[in-house]
């Protein structure tokens, strides 16, 4: 799942949102707001945050000052009573202002800010939920808080982006890049919801605008003036009206027309702002309806109807934003530091990545074990250097290329980059999966089966030479320039699997008369007596194999260890993995072990 597809939510499952990405974008800006990569548990994608345990303990002390200065006394965090209110605010400000600083300076554009606020104010609302429970009276209070938390916590954002940007603004300027989407942070800190509520599904308009000061709007008019407008969206849609069945095919394309006939589908188109625009330009029927109404008619007798209405639509468009929130926010695990520690401990081993957030942030297990697989033509020096113009070379590359992303894509596969003749292919940098070098060794027997038929098709000449390895590898983000950032893995595992798939080039004068064994098969994987390796195979490594070995039900050829096999059910094939020899590649000590892979059926 893709950092986008979290913000888009299905609007079967939806209170209020209509789904999509125009949508999404309409309220939070486009692009999207950049979060980082979170791991998989299932299908299910989660962010794994921890954190410093004494940052709980003064948000506590702050939570608790603040529900004292509206009346509500909450029981102490700390067993004893705390008075001094202004000591732990500056002492709580102190030290998320050092949290904010290193989670700014380290972001590099992965989203590191948004996932701070996204966890922060859900442990806020976990907080308050938690001193609920012991003082029943904070339930009804805690929305007097809105405007005390947002004015602290804007602050706090503000100061230390500014204190980073007065300090080297040329540094925050470059790893900023051209255009920075604050939408997710501003809805977080500007709506109101995301502090007292964990979900839409909490969310109660007659509590929260009964004590909230964000909104000026009382819950009786804002129904008032909610019930006029699904009524008016029902009558249109029971009489086929044009303008409005226009404004749901293009703007709420998820939306059936069996769940238009519901009521919360009703909802949700109401609730669409280019519906809503629509409804109130037609004066003569819905803006009539909504002046004949006697408690709007009170209102406006204090102030214009345009500020009211406007209010309305403010409103309308924190909750839906609220909603998006939460489709991103309930992915948030907050790891605690009385949590069972194996649990943790297990986290780490497994390679999950952990965003810690104290004194400084970061990211644990971003050196993580991957895969790494190399797909490396064979023939192309030879193909440019002969009667080949550079836009019938590049069409050939598309065309084998084009088909090799699908394979890549079905197994998840990330392209890490294109390398003119080859393509460089991770598995298990966007999540921990122990299973990496089988989807990897899935994909490259496709990818070979694919290239084999269009040489018998006439569609391509080239061979391939394919290296799968298995290792620790470390993510790292380059940034290109204001609005480019390439990310890719680095360490010793990349140059091995480098070196598996491109140890038998020769240099470009010496192309042509490169060595080539007979081969047994097509795909031809050798290692000779002086440990040179060819390969126009499938070449994997000892530590690729002893991870297969590890999770799949290997089975040994009349006992040789040499030699095993497994049926895959994915590709419909039987793969065979016979030991090719022991590889010597110039820079390594040791000599590396290689084995052959071969696909039959």
């Amino acid at each position: 799942m893709g950092p986008i597809s979290l913000y888009l939510k299905d609007p079967t499952g939806a209170r209020f949102l209509g789904g999509g990405l125009a949508e999404a974008e309409g309220l939070l800006g486009a692009p999207l707001p950049p979060i980082p990569p979170p791991e998989l548990e299932g299908d299910r994608p989660i962010f794994y945050v921890r954190f410093h345990p004494h940052l709980r303990t003064l948000l506590l002390r702050f939570l608790q000052g603040l529900l004292q200065q509206i009346g509500a006394q909450a029981s102490p965090a700390s067993g004893r009573p705390r008075t001094d209110h202004a000591a732990d605010t500056a002492e709580y400000e102190a030290a998320l202002h050092r949290v904010l600083r290193s989670v700014r300076s380290n972001d590099r554009r992965q989203g590191l800010p948004n996932l701070f606020w996204l966890a922060l104010t859900r442990d806020v609302a976990e907080a308050l939920k938690e001193l609920e429970a012991k003082t029943p009276a904070i339930r009804k209070l805690k929305y007097s808080l809105q405007p005390l938390l947002s004015s602290f916590f804007r602050r706090l954002e503000q100061g230390a982006r500014r204190a980073l940007e007065q300090e080297a603004p040329a540094q925050i300027s470059f790893q900023t890049g051209l255009v920075e989407n604050n939408g997710l942070i501003e809805a977080l800190l500007e709506d109101g919801f995301a502090f007292t509520e964990l979900t839409i599904a909490d969310l109660d308009f007659n509590q929260f605008l009964g004590s909230n000061k964000r909104y000026r709007l009382t819950a009786d008019l804002f129904f008032e003036i909610y019930t006029i407008l699904v009524r008016e969206t029902e009558k249109r849609l029971r009489q086929g009206d044009r303008g409005l069945l226009g404004r749901i095919a293009r703007h709420l394309p998820g939306l059936t027309k069996q769940q238009c006939q519901t009521q919360a589908g009703v909802v949700k188109v109401m609730m669409n702002r280019h519906v809503m625009t629509y409804l109130f330009a037609d004066v003569w029927q819905t803006g009539a309806k909504l002046m004949a109404s006697a408690r709007l008619k009170a209102e406006t007798e204090h102030r214009p109807p345009s500020e009211v209405m406007d209010v309305f639509l403010d409103l309308v468009s924190g909750v839906k934003r609220f909603e998006i929130v939460c489709q991103v926010r309930d992915r948030v695990s907050l790891l605690r530091a009385f949590d069972d520690n194996k649990a943790l401990e297990d986290k780490e081993s497994r390679g999950v990545r952990i965003y810690e957030f104290g004194d400084s942030a970061q990211v644990l297990n971003n050196a993580l074990n991957a895969t790494v697989l190399f797909l490396d033509l064979r023939g192309f020096t030879q193909t440019s250097e002969g009667q080949i113009s550079e836009r019938d070379l590049t069409r050939e590359l598309y065309t084998v290329f084009d088909a090799f992303v699908p394979h890549i894509r079905r197994f998840g596969g990330t392209v890490d980059k294109f390398l003119g003749d080859g393509i460089m292919v991770t598995y298990g940098t966007q999540h921990a999966d122990p299973l990496t070098p089988l989807n990897a060794l899935r994909t490259a027997i496709l990818c070979q089966e694919t290239l084999h038929a269009m040489r018998q098709q006439g569609k391509s000449y080239f061979k391939m030479g394919v290296a799968i390895h298995y290792g620790r590898v470390y993510l790292a983000r380059f940034i290109a320039d204001d609005e480019t950032v390439q990310t890719t893995v680095i360490g010793r595992s990349v140059n091995l699997a480098g070196r598996l798939v491109s140890a038998t080039k020769k240099a470009l004068d010496e192309d042509e008369d490169m060595p080539e064994p007979a081969p047994s098969s097509e795909f031809q994987v050798t290692v000779d007596e002086q440990g040179t390796l060819f390969n126009e195979g499938i070449a994997i490594s000892r530590a690729a194999l002893v991870q297969m070995e590890a999770h799949l039900p290997l089975v040994h050829e009349g006992g040789a260890a040499s030699a095993m096999e497994y049926f895959d059910e994915q590709v419909g094939r039987r793969i065979v993995i016979r030991y090719a020899g022991d590889a010597k590649f110039k820079g390594v000590r040791s000599s590396f072990p290689v084995y052959a892979v071969e696909a039959e059926g």
